[in-house]
């Protein structure tokens, strides 16, 4: 065999190698990672991220606690609004948490 016929004949295995490693690396890390999936930890998860859903949609808080008219007003932080932009803010707060401007 010619040198350049071998030449050709290891590029064509060195081509081949570049193509074909990676897939089957890939499929190896796949099917690992398949064999350590934990059923039970994902259960769980999915359980809290339902819990989660389901108190993020029933606030126990009501909207309107942060009025001053309210009725629980006097546990509720009180309120000041901006009067550059008109967000509401804390009482207690130096700037507006939008604009940044000083609050009265």
């Amino acid at each position: 065999m010619p040198l350049g016929q071998v030449e050709l004949a290891l590029r064509v295995v060195a081509g081949l190698f570049v193509i074909v490693a990676p897939t089957l690396l890939f499929l190896g890390l796949w099917r690992a990672l398949d064999a350590m999936r934990d059923d039970e930890l994902i259960q769980q998860v999915n359980r809290r991220a339902e819990t989660m859903d389901q108190s993020s949609a029933d606030p126990e808080w009501p909207v309107d606690a942060l009025t001053d008219d309210s009725p629980l007003s006097d546990t509720a932080p009180s309120v000041v609004t901006c009067g550059a932009c008109g967000t509401p803010n804390i009482r207690d707060a130096t700037y507006c948490q939008e604009c940044l401007t000083e609050l009265e």
